[in-house]
C-alpha cells in the first residue's frame, strides 16, 4: 500500500468506495480542484491505494495566518473499514506530516466527533487533544457530539 498524491484517474475508485460520499460529479470537481493546486505549497490531497483502487484519503492544508503558518490541518481523513486495522491510517497521517513538514509546519492538526472511533483513533496516531466545544457538531437525526481539537508535532519531539 503507498500513500501519493490524488490523480484524476482516482474519481471513480473514490466515489466507488463512498470516500468522499459525494456525487461523483462533486467528487470529479474535488478532485480537479486538487490536481489544478498541485503545485501549491499550502494544500494537498492524498490518497492510500493498493493498486487495486484507493482505500483512504485525507486532505492536508498549511494554515495561512501569518501567526500559524507552522500549523496544517488534515481533512476528510477517512480509512475504509476494510483496510483498517492494516497501518494505512498511521502511515497515511506520517505521509500527511511529512508534506506539512516540508512546507515549514511543526505542528498537524485535526477535529472530529467526540467520544467516537475517530477520536479513540486520532489518540492513537499520537494526536493530543487540546480543546473540546460541548455539542459543537449537530448530526443528523438531532445527535450531538463535542468537537474535539486534537494536534501532533510533524517530527519526533524527543528526536530532535
Amino acid at each position: 500500500m503507498i500513500v501519493r498524491r490524488v490523480r484524476l484517474e482516482d474519481v471513480e475508485s473514490l466515489h466507488e468506495n463512498r470516500l468522499c460520499g459525494l456525487t461523483i460529479e462533486e467528487t470529479a470537481g474535488l478532485v480537479r480542484a486538487a490536481v489544478d493546486l498541485e503545485g501549491g505549497d499550502e494544500h494537498c490531497f492524498l490518497v492510500a491505494e493498493d493498486g487495486g483502487g484507493v482505500l483512504g484519503m485525507t486532505t492536508v492544508e498549511r494554515l495561512t495566518h501569518r501567526m500559524c503558518r507552522h500549523r496544517a490541518t488534515l481533512g476528510g481523513f477517512v480509512i475504509v473499514p476494510a483496510a483498517r486495522g492494516t497501518g494505512l491510517a498511521r502511515r497515511t497521517v506520517d505521509t500527511a506530516g511529512a508534506q506539512a513538514n516540508a512546507w515549514g509546519c511543526t505542528v498537524l492538526e485535526v477535529s472530529c466527533r467526540g467520544g467516537t472511533d475517530a477520536e479513540r483513533a486520532y489518540v492513537g496516531l499520537g494526536f493530543r487533544e487540546w480543546g473540546r466545544m460541548p455539542n459543537g457538531f449537530h448530526d443528523r437525526g438531532g445527535l450531538l457530539y463535542d468537537e474535539v481539537r486534537l494536534w501532533k508535532p510533524t517530527v519526533d519531539i524527543e528526536g530532535q
